[in-house]
């Protein structure tokens, strides 16, 4: 996703060619006349939404626009539907074409795409239109048909020039191509010589030629001629911003201030100078000051969140919400503070808010989604992402590549595929599309499509980590299942630091053809005799554990306690543990039990996921692996609380419920642990999987401990002891509040 003020300078020379109806050689009559009054109200719109848009008040600009857009169908109300080529009156033509500028700048991009369609099938077609689809096409990543466009604009309009700065701005973003979009801008720029939008793309471009003596020139020159309100600052202060240091920077656009009280943009870019040199708390006090010297500029508001956000100041936020006058504008501000701030579930109103003010537009869904996926909602991901692409065409690759990614989470990697799939074919440049398509492939053991795809991601990006780990894994797959099961424990064993002794006594792998029994009584050998967790399986036991499905996890809602059994921590127990408390309501007056009894651990990932959704920010665990590093999980500011937590635990309760305990016991409040001594499981495997070859390897390559604890040679005593196995003699062992 490209950012939308890519190619807001060409924007503003194309709305006023908008309503003129552009520039055509062999320009062709009306087919039919406007009544006057119609005709009247239309351009009345127009030019009022053109204006809007000139000063950024996009909503405004919409406002007027659709008002025309209902009139223009009141006129010819087959354009409603229109599906093929039709002479229409200029008027008509330019409105459609400046409602889809107006979409575009708004960040409505699919809305906007469809109206640039639309206008081109109004004849005659100008090069406004090909103009208009180009902008388009190039914020949503599709670069070659923006090309074409721009190309097809300046056939039918050689002097062009938004064309021309749209190309430029490809040439310098997309193709970094510099000496190209150097020539492009000259072209826009010999028409339009004031705009200083594309006299900062001049000076980005000369500087990226190594040409800092001719920008810097070119920089000083525009300023002496154009010595106006901000222009004389602006061009001038985009080669400082590259090329000097911040106190030079800051006290430059202080000055642009100081003689310029009055000028919105002069104060506004004072503040955005001091936030991007993190002076935050003098951009604090600017950003208040526009408020009061500007109430009808919005984007004020939305910079303070933005310094709220990097302050952590979530009480001026919510503060800000609440005082403004028209809280629906700031919808996806503030929900976009509380993602920054780690606080997830308190987003998602604000996002739920803006999609239904703002239906078409993508980027609310994107926030949604990706807002459910950070947060570890997964289940909920996968199904917002299914039921909104069935109502909408993405442009952009992050609807269903979230979607995709919440599948693979849930170990869903078949339906995972098809998600991926379509974020690729929405843009076919996101190499990360590609790679996780390539991974879910592997892992569904097509090598074939496997490598396809991981080679295609890699051309776009060689350094995709993702794609690299499945083309290394593909190459592993050339050597004997002993060999590749040989190098999988020397790399990972945690019981064995001399890996030439580990070498060694592994050398029996190297035979050719070895049975996996054969493998697995060599196994059995060379673990260390306290290793009682390094073992390979096959045959009916791995059978029988690969179609296993996943554990539910039971809920039972007894009043004021929210009782949870969970059995052990698959793909999805934390998913669904998540999702049932979610539903459940005012939590902090209400007591969780977690029944771990007869828990035997699972996935550590998916211990720790519960962690993170009942503790506040920190580090949940701490995994230690034999060469002394470390991996940590954490947890996010979100946080949902409980009056009480109790957890019931017995002799068979190890491993990630036992990881599950101790993080709850040490970090949370009110927490009391009920039943007997727990396994004592203080470390943790890793799993080597062959699914053709049938076989499954699990060895312990890592300690872990919480906050510096590990019960490898001990255990979690339990506060409160219960002899009996029923659950009726644990829950009343559960004080009254």
């Amino acid at each position: 996703m490209k950012i939308m003020s890519k190619i807001i300078g060409g924007i503003l020379g194309l709305l006023v060619l908008g309503l003129l109806g552009g520039c055509m050689e062999d320009s062709m009559s009306d087919p039919y006349a406007l009544p006057a009054d119609m005709e009247e109200i239309i351009t009345l719109l127009n030019s009022k939404a053109m204006t809007a848009m000139n000063e950024e008040e996009y909503e405004t600009a919409l406002t007027h626009m659709r008002k025309a857009i209902y009139y223009a169908y009141e006129v010819d109300p087959e354009l409603e539907t229109l599906s093929q080529e039709k002479l229409v009156p200029e008027l008509l033509n330019s409105t459609f074409t400046n409602m889809s500028n107006a979409l575009y700048l708004a960040g409505e991009y699919e809305s906007a795409f469809a109206f640039a369609e639309k206008s081109l099938l109004m004849l005659p077609n100008y090069d406004d239109e090909y103009v208009t689809l180009g902008n388009v096409l190039s914020e949503i990543g599709s670069i070659d048909e923006a090309v074409s466009n721009y190309e097809q604009a300046l056939e039918l309009n050689k002097n062009s020039s938004n064309a021309h700065y749209g190309l430029g701005m490809i040439y310098y973003y997309d193709y970094e191509d510099y000496t190209e979009a150097l020539k492009e801008f000259n072209k826009y720029l010999k028409e339009y010589p004031s705009d200083p939008d594309a006299a900062i793309m001049r000076v980005y471009t000369l500087l990226q030629l190594g040409r800092q003596e001719t920008a810097e020139e070119y920089a000083r020159n525009y300023s002496k001629k154009y010595t106006f309100e901000f222009k004389k600052y602006e061009v001038m202060g985009a080669y400082l911003e590259w090329t000097g240091k911040d106190k030079e920077v800051i006290a430059f656009y202080e000055d642009a201030a100081e003689h310029l009280p009055d000028h919105w943009k002069a104060q506004l870019k004072l503040g955005e100078v001091y936030y991007d040199y993190d002076e935050y708390e003098d951009a604090l006090k600017q950003f208040n000051h526009l408020v009061s010297a500007f109430p009808d500029k919005p984007e004020t508001l939305e910079k303070l969140f933005s310094v709220y956000s990097v302050l952590g100041d979530i009480e001026g936020a919510e503060a800000l919400y609440a005082s403004s006058e028209h809280p629906e504008s700031l919808t996806m501000s503030m929900g976009t503070f509380y993602v920054d701030q780690g606080m997830y579930r308190r987003a998602l109103p604000y996002f739920e808010a803006y999609i239904e003010e703002y239906p078409s537009n993508e980027a609310g869904y994107v926030k949604y989604i990706q807002t459910l996926n950070w947060g570890k909602r997964y289940a909920r991901c996968a199904e917002f992402g299914e039921q909104t692409l069935q109502s909408i065409s993405p442009l952009w690759s992050d609807i269903p590549w979230y979607t995709g990614d919440c599948l693979t989470e849930l170990g869903k990697d078949q339906e995972a595929i098809a998600y991926f799939e379509l974020a690729a074919k929405a843009d076919p440049e996101d190499n990360e599309s590609w790679s996780w398509l390539a991974m879910a492939h592997l892992r569904l053991g097509n090598e074939e499509k496997a490598k396809e795809y991981s080679e295609r991601a890699l051309e776009i990006y060689e350094y995709d980590n993702v794609a690299q780990s499945v083309q290394e894994e593909l190459l592993s797959h050339n050597e004997p299942l002993g060999a590749r099961i040989k190098q999988f424990f020397i790399d990972n064993y945690l019981y064995e630091k001399d890996a030439s002794k580990l070498e060694e006594r592994l050398e029996p792998l190297d035979a050719p053809d070895l049975a996996a029994a054969e493998i697995a009584s060599i196994i059995d050998q060379v673990r260390q005799p306290e290793d009682r967790f390094t073992f390979l399986i096959y045959g009916e036991l791995y059978e029988q554990m690969s179609g296993a499905g996943d554990s539910d996890v039971i809920f039972k809602d007894l009043g004021d306690i929210s009782y949870f059994k969970i059995e052990d921590f698959t793909k999805s127990t934390d998913d669904q543990f998540i999702r049932l408390l979610d539903d459940i309501s005012s939590t902090e007056e209400k007591t969780l039990v977690l029944d771990l009894r007869n828990n035997g651990g699972g996935l550590t990932e998916s211990a720790n996921n519960m962690l993170d959704v009942l503790l506040p920010d920190l580090v949940t665990s701490t995994l230690i692996y034999r060469d002394g590093y470390t991996y940590s999980y954490y947890s996010d500011a979100d946080q949902v609380r409980f009056g009480r937590i109790f957890l019931f635990v017995d002799e068979n309760t190890a491993s990630a419920a036992e990881m599950l305990t101790l993080g709850l016991k040490t970090y949370a409040e009110n927490v009391t642990v009920i039943g007997r001594p727990t396994f004592g499981k203080g470390v943790g495997q890793l799993v080597f999987e062959d699914k053709a070859e049938k076989v499954m390897l699990f060895a312990v390559n890592h300690y872990w401990n919480v906050m510096q604890n590990n019960i490898a040679i001990s255990k979690i005593e339990p506060d409160i002891r219960v002899s009996g196995n029923q659950l009726e003699s644990f829950l009343k062992k559960i004080p009254k509040p």
